[in-house]
């Protein structure tokens, strides 16, 4: 023990088991006043519990845990834009292991936004991840953009400093020294 502090060590298999029940789950936080529970669980199973139960847990004040029945019922919520419940805005992102804390900072945001015009070289999770850093942190892709089924544009979710403005154009320089723009919209 040192300053009162006591280092423990869990194993990999003592992760991986706390991280399996997790893989199918949202974290979700209102902006501003939160509905009263039963009408929030009740209006997220209407928009969300289509395919199956979805399971709510509160973990904050304003903030909760939503699990899915599948990772594909997940991934079509957090394609979605906006989502609004009871006409509140919520945040809504993907939790992954290692996160640790669950509330959000509200000087960055996760926000969807579309690249077009990406050469085909780049049209890679790495290559869009590489050219989506130019804004922030990239979170994750849609499933379109990430199998490459749609290549007009790529759909990532970044994570954005709010106090910084949104450039319409990223500017990337090719391997042979030549200059692609990629614009910026959001969606």
């Amino acid at each position: 023990m040192a300053d009162g502090k006591v280092l423990v060590s869990p194993s990999k298999k003592i992760f991986k088991e706390g991280e399996l029940p997790w893989k199918n789950t949202i974290v979700v936080q209102f902006i501003g006043k939160i509905p009263n529970f039963s009408a929030f669980q009740k209006m997220v199973n209407i928009l969300w519990g289509e395919f199956g139960e979805v399971d709510i847990k509160l973990a904050g004040t304003n903030l909760f845990i939503i699990q899915f029945p599948n990772v594909e019922i997940r991934d079509r919520v957090l394609e979605s834009s906006l989502w609004h419940i009871q006409n509140k805005p919520i945040i809504v992102r993907k939790w992954e292991l290692g996160l640790r804390t669950l509330d959000f900072n509200m000087a960055k945001l996760p926000i969807w936004v579309q690249l077009s015009n990406v050469p085909l070289e780049l049209f890679t999770q790495r290559g869009i991840s590489y050219i989506a850093s130019a804004l922030g942190n990239p979170l994750y892709m849609d499933r379109f953009t990430a199998s490459q089924q749609g290549l007009a544009y790529a759909k990532v979710c970044i994570e954005i400093d709010t106090k910084l403005e949104i450039p319409k154009e990223i500017v990337v320089e090719l391997h042979d020294g030549t200059f692609a723009d990629i614009q910026v919209e959001i969606p």
